[in-house]
């Protein structure tokens, strides 16, 4: 056997098989003389060496690869050509070694040996091919899998976490743990209160009659802020209470008010004058007060 067949021989045989029988050429087909199908297949048998690699046309061969990648979308199918070129890379190879004229002596020149140099290079890159082919597969699997996650790294400014204080541990987890069980074992039956569904918290004519009287005590002309009307108060639901008295003496027309803008005192003056005594006292209108009595507030002043 001359050194040129073993070249061919050893570059189809050592890269056929998976390396030679890539995804990018599963879709292929070629059309030839000795051979009509896929290429897959074909590569098989020049492995194989069921068929001689002399008797396929690799020119025609590259001319219907470029046909069929023209067809197709060429930014989707990039690794597809990639992959073609790299498997007609390694037939050109052994196909031109074959083709070189042999000698009978046997002897390795210097262009044998740059053949045999150009060969092992050659099965270098293929090998390197598959490695990052396989690794490519792995990384579409690992990030299809991960898709819907995303990492984002909690982090302390160096500012702020050198203004906090260094955290002292004083009882360990067996300490903890028997603590809660304690507070666990002596905590009373859970109870939902709906006391305050029936009892009003503040009762809301008792707030009103305060504000009337505070108010009608002013001397004529003066006024008071709601922040004085409110002062003594103790909860908010008091403020809350006595803001809405405010609301139905005003709408009753018992009050003036006066706001020189947003977020400004809020003036109040009882609008004495405005409505007879006759009209204030219990037992007139509905919605007014009288001088002694109860003020008379109901659910419309609201409306």
């Amino acid at each position: 056997m001359t050194t040129t067949d073993t070249i061919a021989d050893i570059s189809l045989s050592q890269t056929g098989g998976d390396a030679l029988e890539s995804e990018a050429t599963a879709g292929f087909h070629v059309e030839l003389d000795s051979y009509q199908g896929p290429f897959d297949v074909l590569l098989g048998l020049l492995a194989n060496k069921r068929l001689e690699l002399t008797e396929v046309s690799l020119a025609t061969v590259t001319e219907e690869f470029i046909a069929y990648i023209n067809a197709m979308d060429l930014t989707a199918n990039m690794d597809e050509a990639s992959g073609f070129i790299d498997v007609a890379s390694v037939l050109v190879e052994a196909k031109s070694a074959a083709l070189l004229p042999s000698f009978d002596d046997g002897e390795r020149d210097e262009h044998s040996m740059d053949a045999l140099r150009e060969r092992d290079l050659l099965f270098a890159r293929l090998l390197q091919y598959k490695a990052f082919k396989q690794a490519g597969v792995d990384f579409r699997t690992r990030m299809a899998a991960n898709a819907g996650r995303v990492d984002h790294p909690g982090y302390v400014d160096d500012a702020i976490a050198a203004m906090m204080p260094k955290l002292q541990l004083t009882v360990d987890a067996e300490s903890l743990a028997r603590l809660a069980a304690r507070a666990l074992a002596g905590a009373p039956p859970e109870e939902v209160s709906v006391s305050q569904l029936h009892v009003p918290l503040v009762d809301l004519r008792e707030q009103a009659s305060m504000v009337r009287d505070r108010l009608r005590m002013l001397p004529a002309g003066d006024s008071m802020t709601f922040d004085q009307l409110t002062a003594d108060t103790d909860t908010r639901i008091e403020v809350v209470a006595r803001f809405l008295a405010v609301l139905a003496f005003f709408k009753q027309g018992d009050l003036q008010f006066k706001q020189e803008g947003p977020y400004a005192d809020l003036h109040l003056r009882w609008a004495a004058g405005l409505r007879s005594t006759a009209d204030s006292v219990k037992g007139g209108d509905a919605g007014s007060d009288s001088d002694d009595g109860d003020v008379m507030i109901s659910e419309k002043d609201f409306a």
